[in-house]
C-alpha cells in the first residue's frame, strides 16, 4: 500500500514537471514568434521604404534668433496659453511658428515652415528607423476629433513626387507628433475649436470658455 501511494506520488511529481516543461516551452515558442513576426514586420517596412531614406540628414533653413529670442518664445508661449485659457482668437505668422519649432529639440533643424497661398509649406528632414526621410510638402491644417492634423496635397521624398500614403501619413503624423510630444501644447491643443490659414497667417480659434 505504501509502495503504490509512493509510485502514485512519483507520477504526479513527473507530471507536474512535465507541464511545467511544457508550460515553457509553449511561452518560449510564442516569445520567438512575436519577435520574429516583429522582426520580419520591421524588415517589411524598412525594405518597403528604403528607397526614400538616407543616411544622412538634409541641412534645414532656420530662423535667425535675436538676442532676446528666447525671450520673444516664452512671451509668445505665453501669450498662447493666456489665450487658450480665456477662449478667443490668437494669430501667428510663420517666423514665430518657425520660432516655437526651434525652441522644440525634437523638430528643431528638422523642420521649417512657411506660409503662402493658405497653406502650410514644410520642408523636413525626420528621423525614421535610424534613416532619414527628407524632402517638402505643402498642406493644410485642421481640427478633427479634438485633435490636430495635417492633410497634404503635396509631398515630394528624396525627389519622387508620389510616395506611398503610408509613407505621406507617417510624414504627417511624425510632424503633429512633434509638437504633441510637448506637454504644453497638448494642453493648449484640447482647447482648440479651429485653425486655419488665411493671408499667410495661422489663425487659432480657442473654445469659448463657458460658466461654472
Amino acid at each position: 500500500m505504501e509502495q503504490e501511494k509512493y509510485i502514485q506520488a512519483e507520477s504526479e511529481i513527473k507530471k507536474k514537471k512535465g507541464c511545467f516543461f511544457w508550460g515553457l516551452i509553449g511561452c518560449g515558442g510564442l516569445v520567438l514568434f512575436v519577435v520574429i513576426s516583429v522582426g520580419a514586420l520591421l524588415f517589411f517596412v524598412r525594405s518597403k521604404f528604403i528607397k526614400y531614406t538616407s543616411n544622412e540628414p538634409i541641412q534645414i533653413e532656420q530662423v535667425s534668433f535675436p538676442r532676446d529670442g528666447k525671450e520673444e518664445i516664452n512671451k509668445k508661449i505665453k501669450k498662447l496659453k493666456s489665450a487658450s485659457q480665456k477662449g478667443g482668437e490668437f494669430i501667428l505668422t510663420d517666423r514665430d511658428l518657425n520660432l516655437l519649432i526651434a525652441s522644440n529639440p525634437q523638430l528643431k533643424e528638422r523642420v521649417y515652415v512657411d506660409f503662402k497661398n493658405d497653406k502650410i509649406n514644410v520642408r523636413f528632414s525626420l528621423l525614421f528607423m535610424k534613416r532619414y526621410i527628407n524632402g517638402d510638402l505643402s498642406g493644410k491644417l485642421s481640427m478633427k476629433e479634438g485633435l490636430l492634423k495635417l492633410e497634404i496635397d503635396r509631398c515630394d521624398v528624396m525627389g519622387f513626387k508620389t510616395p506611398p500614403n503610408e509613407l505621406r501619413d507617417k510624414i504627417a503624423s511624425g510632424l503633429v507628433e512633434g509638437l504633441e510630444n510637448n506637454p504644453e501644447f497638448r494642453k493648449i491643443e484640447r482647447r482648440i475649436e479651429h485653425i486655419y490659414l488665411e493671408n499667410q497667417k495661422l489663425h487659432i480659434k480657442f473654445k469659448p470658455i463657458t460658466g461654472t
